[in-house]
């Protein structure tokens, strides 16, 4: 009968792909096209040669802005008319729910005189368009795909490209154009902040993946513009936080780091982004940002061959703004190659781009080169006839229950089980019903084991929760020390990961390492996940039962939850070496017994 439950549900989900297609296309004004067709180049021409300098200089500006409700008639709106009337090329837009996000964006695209560009914060390891908030029970945002690293686990070239589509159908249906998805960097320190945006550190596998997941956007209708180059996995240092230096030599970017980025362009990626970090062996220099080196820029498109656009990663990040004052830093990025400066002070920008233009000093030639890219990918997109999106079509796409059902599908078969030393998964119902569930995390993530628990809810008798943090005391664990005499099994969550623009990050505590150890010691059944820590192993390298899920996301937490309990089978390998532990491929299966 199980057998026979689990065959049916994989019917439904693969009856809920096919429906991805057929149903979904209506939101989309068409495929993405590799070429201009007469009108689009004939809209380009004109559109260009009617341009002034300054407002040549415009087109290359992307301004942030965030999908929140906005009076129209208020200060803040008539601020964002002010600069969108200046003539910038797009804007970045920082989360927000569905329809506040796509009336917005209708109405900025109203007082655009050139239709805008709207590149979305959102894509893998994101919920679509949904509002930060910690408030728990406020839903409403679109489908909440699983993060890169969770599709390197899967080793699925489909279901990577069928994340892509579903993207790019949710990312169209609210008016944005692009995500920075999917990351093209190949993981080679597990130090790096930007592990959640890598496939894992096969950098074969990780151009595969990204490629199909361009092919799955490109059929939605959807750009890409992928980062961070020239390859940022080898990075033991925050870029948001300060210059971070990369100290690859160019053999390793040649067969590393660049493969992705090759099988990117070949994909036809759209956009590429540049990255704030040093490359001495390229440039010959560890204090120059690779965004402002033109060398970067040549190595791009004359080695690797890329004709598309080249945009900058956020100009504000400290890898820029401890040595730059931001319009020094922003016409030197120009100078160097980007079509697109992404950025703060838009209006300064385009005024000073102008000037340098009109006095000699960048010639117009270069200005026209970068505008025709950005008004040929306008084109391509079809914002030459049509820059709005119906709002009334938004709520039967965005979050629907097929998309939901490929991202829990996905999730599931991320699981990766690297331990299971005595057999403990799948939990056994009959002597686990007595079930002390811990939550490690910073005291201010209240999302941390919700989804998780609430699983385990529905089908353990009895289940202590307990939530515990790097700065939780000595009596709490005592506590906790006390309480797990009476349980006959412990599973303890490690939400903590990497965040971004911050120096110091959190790690786990001395606390909780004696307190694992001694609950091993004492011969309890101790299982831990970690939901996005890779180095959990090096602080707890004896742990008997350890799984990886990948991120703290809930369709994450169910999928972990879910394995446990033996609702889904388990059978995930590691897109990432552990060393000493682990190395890639490994991960045991486990059959449902639910």
């Amino acid at each position: 009968m199980k057998n026979i439950l689990f065959i049916s549900s994989l019917m439904i989900l693969s009856v809920a792909c096919n429906r991805v297609n057929e149903t979904d296309q209506s939101v989309v004004h068409h495929k993405l096209e590799s070429k201009l067709d007469k009108n689009q180049k004939a809209w380009v021409d004109k559109t260009l040669s009617e341009l002034s300098i300054r407002e040549m200089a415009g087109q290359v500006v992307l301004e942030w802005t965030a999908g929140n409700y906005i009076a129209i008639e208020s200060d803040d709106f008539e601020n964002e008319i002010k600069v969108v009337e200046s003539g910038i090329g797009g804007l970045w837009l920082m989360r927000g729910f569905p329809f506040e996000s796509a009336a917005k964006i209708n109405e900025l695209q109203k007082n655009a005189k050139i239709p805008l560009f709207v590149f979305g914060s959102e894509g893998l390891g994101s919920k679509q368009y949904a509002n930060d908030s910690k408030t728990s029970w406020l839903r409403g945002g679109g489908t909440e795909m699983p993060p890169a690293m969770a599709y390197g686990a899967i080793g699925d070239r489909d279901a990577i490209k069928e994340a892509g589509k579903i993207i790019g159908l949710e990312s169209r249906a609210v008016g944005v154009h692009s995500t920075g998805d999917p990351g093209l960097n190949v993981l080679m320190s597990l130090k790096n902040v930007l592990h959640n945006r890598t496939f894992g550190d096969d950098p074969f596998m990780v151009s595969e993946l990204a490629s199909a997941f361009i092919e799955g956007a490109h059929a939605s209708g959807m750009i890409t513009s992928p980062g961070f180059f020239p390859g940022a996995g080898s990075l033991d240092i925050d870029p948001h936080v300060k210059l971070a230096i990369s100290r690859a030599d160019r053999q390793s970017f040649d067969s590393i780091h660049f493969v992705p980025f090759k099988g990117a362009i070949k994909e036809r990626t759209d956009i590429i982004m540049s990255s704030h970090f040093a490359a001495p062996s390229l440039t010959g220099l560890d204090t120059l940002p690779a965004t402002l080196s033109p060398e970067i820029t040549r190595i791009l498109r004359e080695d690797l061959g890329y004709n598309g656009i080249l945009i900058t990663d956020a100009m504000a990040m400290g890898g820029i703004t401890n040595n730059y004052e931001f319009i020094e830093a922003a016409i030197l990025a120009f100078k160097a190659g980007n079509d697109m400066i992404l950025g703060t002070s838009s209006i300064r920008f385009a005024d000073t781009l102008a000037i340098l233009v009109e006095k000699g000093e960048i010639p117009i030639k270069r200005l026209k080169t970068s505008v025709r890219r950005i008004l040929e990918l306008k084109a391509r997109l079809g914002l030459n006839n049509d820059r709005f999106v119906d709002l009334e079509k938004i709520n039967s796409v965005v979050g629907n229950r097929t998309h939901q059902l490929i991202a829990d599908s996905a999730a599931a078969r991320s699981i990766v089980l690297l331990r299971d030393n005595y057999a403990k998964v799948p939990l056994d119902y009959a002597n686990s019903n007595n079930v002390l569930s811990i939550t490690y995390d910073l005291e201010n993530n209240e999302s941390a084991g919700i989804a998780f628990n609430q699983v385990l809810r529905n089908h353990i008798k009895s289940i202590d929760e307990v939530r515990i943090s790097p700065s939780s005391d000595h009596n709490i664990y005592q506590a906790l020390s006390k309480k797990s005499q009476t349980v006959n099994q412990i599973i303890i969550s490690v939400y903590l990961r990497p965040k971004l623009g911050v120096l110091e990050q959190k790690k786990i505590t001395k606390s909780l390492i004696n307190f694992v150890e001694n609950l091993q010691i004492n011969g309890k059944d101790v299982l831990v996940i970690s939901f996005g820590k890779l180095e959990v192993l090096k602080d707890l390298p004896n742990i008997d039962t350890f799984i990886m899920a990948w991120s703290g996301q809930d369709v994450m937490q169910r999928a972990a939850a879910k394995a446990i309990l033996g609702i889904t089978p388990i059978s995930g390998n590691l897109p990432i070496n552990l060393p000493p532990f682990h190395k890639r491929g490994e991960g045991l299966e486990r059959n449902i017994t639910y």
